[in-house]
């Protein structure tokens, strides 16, 4: 349980901001308060409008503020998919004894992952950086999950490490510290895996396919470690903008079209009229659905037809999957990943297990007030910042999986000088 009460984390997306506020007094993860405002001030992962971006910040948390009858306080988490991300493999080594052989303690383990940090600090000071550890080798020789207590001359560790840059920073930068303040910060599509993937897929290997309004971000899982990130430029943006050029109105009206009526696949659906708003905003238009899923159709299955080449690359690459494929098969996440039947047209075009990326934990959290939005793959990342934030209790414990890493003061430090500011 975290040492505040509270956990207020949000989640910035290039199409809204997604934010909960959880209450742990009562001994587990009480949704006290939820909120999705539209983004405004980002344009393809940058920030064009400071002024417009505060403005929605501000109209998160107000609304955040009257749904609890009080001010923020908490933890802040806050996570982003704008920006850019690289993903990297990088191996650290230690000697612990030139000669003779020495027992391995987990003092041995967090210095090697200092080193690490201390490594890649100096350049990326602005960075936001997960650390999963893919494997620890003793002597060159010996592959590991856990070394500690066992006897070596050296130990070394390959790390996979997921980046955010500067331009994420400048983001969520940007979005929190004139209204809240210094936060914990996360990258969205691994706070999303943290939530919707079990242990065991990401064991034995899983496709996680994120589908965001500016990218549609694929990720590879093998040995609860991400072997492969690939973002593709086509995403629900260019589904949103088909609807509004084929059916000429504005964009606006086109995504209210997709979140009211919209269907990912043609077949069955009936062709009830729709009316619609035209360019001019007050002449009325009418389409069926059964046309509006026909344009949706052609778009999203250009993406997942993209996704299925990575997914055909990747079994190519990796011994583990040529013969079965990858055995989680295929998780959706994302707006995109709401539209009705999306199962059925990513189950037909890649011809394998997919399913919708609810939260795979649910036991942990309750929401009296709405128990949907803990099962909504909308607010998955938000829910994934906190179960982030839980194993970052743990940051150097030397087992495989994720650790997170932060330059400069201690977490609970900034914290406490971060909200001492802002609500004391």
């Amino acid at each position: 349980m975290p040492k505040s009460h509270e956990i207020v984390s949000l989640d910035i997306g290039n199409d809204s901001i997604k934010a909960v506020v959880v209450d742990y007094s009562e001994g587990y993860g009480n949704v006290v308060a939820f909120s999705n405002v539209k983004t405004r001030g980002i344009e393809n992962g940058e920030i064009k409008d400071v002024v417009a971006l505060n403005e929605s910040m501000v109209q998160i948390v107000e609304d955040l503020e009257e749904q609890i009858g009080k001010e923020l306080r908490g933890e802040l988490l806050v996570s982003s998919s704008c920006g850019d991300f690289t993903l990297t493999e990088v191996t650290e080594e230690l000697l612990l004894n030139e000669k003779d052989e020495t027992i391995i303690s987990e003092e041995h383990v967090t210095k090697l992952t200092e080193n690490l940090l201390a490594d890649i600090s100096p350049s990326n000071e602005k960075n936001s950086l997960h650390l999963f550890v893919k494997k620890y080798i003793l002597d060159d020789r010996k592959i590991v999950v856990n070394p500690v207590g066992m006897k070596a001359k050296k130990l070394a560790a390959v790390f996979t490490i997921v980046m955010g840059s500067e331009k994420y920073r400048n983001v969520v930068e940007y979005a929190t510290r004139d209204i809240l303040g210094e936060a914990e910060y996360y990258i969205s599509f691994v706070s999303n895996a943290e939530a919707v993937l079990s242990h065991v897929e990401k064991d034995r290997g899983v496709l996680h396919v994120d589908l965001g309004y500016h990218s549609t971000v694929v990720t590879l899982y093998y040995a609860n470690t991400p072997l492969e990130m690939n973002r593709i430029d086509i995403a629900m943006k260019n589904v949103i903008k088909d609807i509004a050029i084929v059916l000429k109105t504005s964009l606006q009206e086109a995504e209210r079209l997709l979140r009211t009526y919209g269907v990912a696949v043609y077949l069955d659906v009936e062709p009830t009229i729709i009316e619609y708003k035209g360019l001019d905003g007050r002449s009325i238009q009418r389409t069926d659905k059964e046309y509006l899923s026909r344009i949706i159709y052609a778009r999203l299955r250009e993406i997942f037809m993209r996704v299925r080449k990575l997914y055909k690359d990747y079994t190519l690459k990796y011994p583990e999957f040529s013969n079965v494929g990858i055995p989680g098969g295929i998780v959706l996440t994302g707006g995109g990943a709401m539209l009705q039947r999306v199962e059925s047209l990513a189950s037909d075009v890649f011809r394998c297990p997919v399913r919708i990326g609810n939260l795979f934990e649910t036991e942990k959290f309750k929401c009296e007030s709405d128990e949907t939005i803990i099962f909504s793959p909308l607010y998955a990342s938000t829910f994934g910042n906190i179960i982030v934030y839980e194993k970052e209790q743990n940051l150097y414990s030397p087992m495989m999986g994720e650790k997170r890493a932060h330059s400069g003061q201690g977490f609970f430090k900034k914290l406490a000088e971060a909200f001492g500011k802002i609500f004391g």
